[in-house]
């Protein structure tokens, strides 16, 4: 987008950012009139080298202050061996926190996590059929939890 004119971005995000958002405001606010607080994962990748530095991590697990599925999900993935596991690498959600976990999450108190993964480790199948299998085993315990569904007060409101 960097290289972009503006109505081309503008194109870009009518698109495809607003109608995905939408799309996931939606659902949410289906869950939500059902009285559920749902969970909120999204999943991104990231480049195996960046400004000629090789980023060593498999998976990063970035989050910000409401770490219920983070703190769970970085145990069971550095629970594998030769696993690298990144705990707000290779990126931080500290500040800013993600878009989506900020914008659809955070800030309605729902339970919450961003996933990234080395781009190397899912450009074929095969690679994305085992991290979907290896996140699915990591997280089903956690999502099982009836616990992790209370909304809790989104920061700056708790008391």
């Amino acid at each position: 987008n960097v290289d972009l004119a503006a109505a081309s971005r503008a194109g870009r995000r009518a698109a495809i950012f607003d109608p995905y958002h939408a799309a996931v405001a939606a659902r949410i606010a289906a869950w939500r009139s059902r009285g559920v607080a749902p969970a909120v994962i999204s999943i991104h990748s990231f480049t195996p080298e960046m400004q000629g530095v090789r980023r060593p991590w498999h998976v990063g697990v970035l989050w910000d202050e409401d770490g219920r599925i983070a703190l769970p999900l970085l145990d069971a993935l550095r629970a594998e061996s030769g696993l690298v596991v990144g705990d707000n690498e290779p990126y931080s959600a500290r500040a800013p926190v993600g878009y989506t976990q900020r914008h659809h999450a955070r800030d309605r108190g729902l339970p919450h996590v961003a996933i990234e993964l080395r781009q190397d480790l899912v450009t074929e199948e095969k690679g994305v059929v085992a991290w979907a299998d290896r996140l699915a085993h990591a997280l089903k315990p956690i999502l099982a939890s009836s616990d992790l569904y209370l909304a809790i007060a989104p920061p700056g409101l708790q008391t």
